[in-house]
């Protein structure tokens, strides 16, 4: 397998996932979380375009289509708002306890612990209205979020909470379903048509069925807790504790998982995942590792990756 890294010097202790975009002529740029920095990079030139302080430790990382603007979560920071030009600084932030961040067109929803969840418009960056997620007479805490058909945001919180709510109006957003469907503590959620995969640490990937409503197994990678995925076409991506990346194909039914190939090849902690096209229109997941940098891997033979590495002593996290 041919894992490349993409930066002559690795980003250290990166801890938010990725963001890739693709431009007209199959340029690949990201925005990466590096503890309280973002690094705007282009991954087939290999060199920064940019680099911003932000308030506090980025957990999240969301840009508009247009690259315009990036929407940034931030541990005890808010939220700060980017731009990119005319060059690429802090334009806005939000004392709002941020903890993930999904974007529409028009939209950004932000997930904000205790606090439910925050939504703001995009064309004007200005703060729309709030969500409280009660259910029962509890609140519980937003940890992650993704849209689908630009409408619903899927929110995974505390205690295996999955809400969802519609937001066609965002200013007057509504719970329409909440269920316990996971176990672990929620770090990234993604979303296909029919289906939600939440990372859950320790825990593997819960796999739950949008239209039941119901969830339907765990999926679990070798080399430890999952902390990000993403879907790719037809494929599921996930980011692994020891360094790892497992890569699952989605089934005809959209739901239903296969584990096509994993590897552990990279350095330090793989924290986040994001997919894209190359330059030869190949299929590509982008991994930040948190010693290892950012690291590109083809995604058109992963059935042929070699077997993972056996994990060593220096690969493990804690002992008692």
């Amino acid at each position: 397998m041919d894992a490349r890294g993409v930066l002559s010097q690795p980003l250290r202790a990166i801890v938010g996932p990725i963001i890739a975009m693709l431009d007209q002529l199959f340029n690949i740029t990201a925005f990466v979380a590096c503890l309280t920095h973002v690094s705007w990079i282009h991954l087939q030139d290999k060199r920064s375009l940019g680099r911003v302080h932000v308030s506090g430790t980025a957990r999240s990382v969301a840009a508009t289509s247009n690259g315009k603007s990036v929407y940034v979560a931030c541990h005890n920071g808010g939220l700060n708002i980017l731009h990119t030009a005319p060059a690429f600084h802090v334009a806005g932030q939000f004392a709002v306890p941020a903890v993930g961040v999904a974007l529409t067109a028009t939209v950004a929803v932000v997930a904000c612990n205790l606090m439910g969840l925050c939504f703001f418009d995009t064309r004007t960056h200005t703060w729309t209205s709030t969500l409280p997620l009660i259910v029962g007479g509890t609140s519980f805490r937003a940890k992650a979020v993704q849209i689908l058909h630009d409408r619903y945001a899927y929110v995974a919180c505390d205690s295996g909470m999955l809400v969802v709510v519609d937001f066609t109006d965002p200013r007057r957003p509504t719970i329409l379903t909440a269920k316990r469907l996971f176990h672990g503590d929620a770090h990234a959620i993604a979303l296909s048509s029919t289906a939600a995969y939440v990372a859950c640490g320790s825990k593997g990937v819960a796999v739950i069925d949008l239209h039941r409503f119901k969830a339907v197994g765990v999926a679990r990678a070798a080399y430890g807790s999952v902390f990000d995925v993403h879907v790719a076409p037809h494929q599921l991506l996930c980011a692994c504790q020891v360094g790892g990346l497992a890569v699952y194909d989605i089934h005809d039914d959209q739901i239903s998982l296969t584990l096509a190939g994993q590897t552990n090849a990279f350095d330090g902690i793989s924290h986040g995942v994001a997919s894209g096209v190359a330059d030869k229109r190949r299929d590509v997941a982008v991994v930040t590792c948190q010693s290892g940098g950012v690291q590109v891997v083809a995604l058109d033979s992963v059935d042929t990756w070699s077997e993972p590495k056996r994990a060593k002593l220096a690969d493990a996290c804690c002992i008692m």
